[in-house]
């Protein structure tokens, strides 16, 4: 049987991923001996419930120690969940680590949500391979187990919202180097938008296939701050190349 104690693994000098706090000496201690400078929690307010946690008294003593208190809920054993909201849980992970903070990333146990935040944030931001990205999770920190499926429905999610903004990326990118196949145009363009949508903070459309429904329902949480935010059409096909959209660098 599974029982709490306070722990963590670096993934990297600004990337740690533990278990959640409980009390502000759990703050308190996390702050002393990891030095990170800022903490990203993925609890929903029914795990914290459970635990009898006070965020409100954690988030408020951790800005006392000058720590960045950042909380992206997504619920455990819940994959539709998870899958709607990691979007978001990303784009505040690239935020705080685009702000040069060490960031302690948790949800209870620091087992399943934050290495499915890392993986996500290190394949889809950063584009390391995934099986790369995960091993470099699995060295660190060995009981991981990133609920692949989530990630995999999370990608297709972001693909559909973002349709026509790779369409019109692979168009160019076949302009661009014609002795690359249209597959390999599509695929990198993918991981462009991606990405750009991300590092420059854009929401996507608001409609999106719901993975527990067949109609289209809810939205794709890309920005944590501006969730509903819509985005301009993209240009035609037939556009003149400065006025595609731009894609960020690797």
């Amino acid at each position: 049987m599974w029982q709490w104690t306070l722990n963590w693994n670096r993934i990297r000098d600004d990337l740690i991923i533990g278990s959640c706090p409980m009390t502000t000496a759990d703050i308190e201690r996390i702050e002393t001996e990891t030095g990170a400078t800022a903490l990203q929690s993925l609890q929903s307010g029914q795990c914290r419930s459970h635990f009898n946690i006070s965020y409100e008294a954690l988030r408020a003593f951790g800005e006392t120690l000058q720590l960045a208190m950042v909380n992206t809920p997504m619920l455990d054993f819940d994959a539709p969940d998870q899958r709607r909201h990691l979007p978001g849980a990303v784009r505040s992970l690239h935020e705080l680590l685009a702000a040069g903070h060490r960031v302690y990333l948790h949800c209870t146990d620091g087992l399943t949500r934050s290495p499915l935040t890392a993986l996500a944030y290190l394949t889809l931001v950063e584009r390391l391979a995934p099986d790369q990205a995960f091993s470099m999770i699995r060295a660190a920190r060995p009981q991981s187990e990133p609920p692949w499926e989530v990630l995999e429905g999370c990608r297709r999610d972001l693909v559909e919202a973002l349709r026509d903004y790779i369409m019109v990326r692979a168009y160019y990118l076949s302009q661009e180097n014609p002795e690359d196949s249209s597959d390999a145009h599509w695929i990198r363009a993918e991981g462009d938008m991606i990405r750009q949508a991300f590092v420059e903070g854009r929401g996507t459309p608001r409609s999106r296939l719901d993975p527990s429904r067949s109609e289209m329902q809810g939205e794709i949480l890309v920005d944590s701050r501006v969730a509903t935010d819509d985005v301009a059409a993209p240009p035609p096909a037939d556009a003149p190349a400065e006025d595609a959209p731009e894609t960020a660098a690797a």
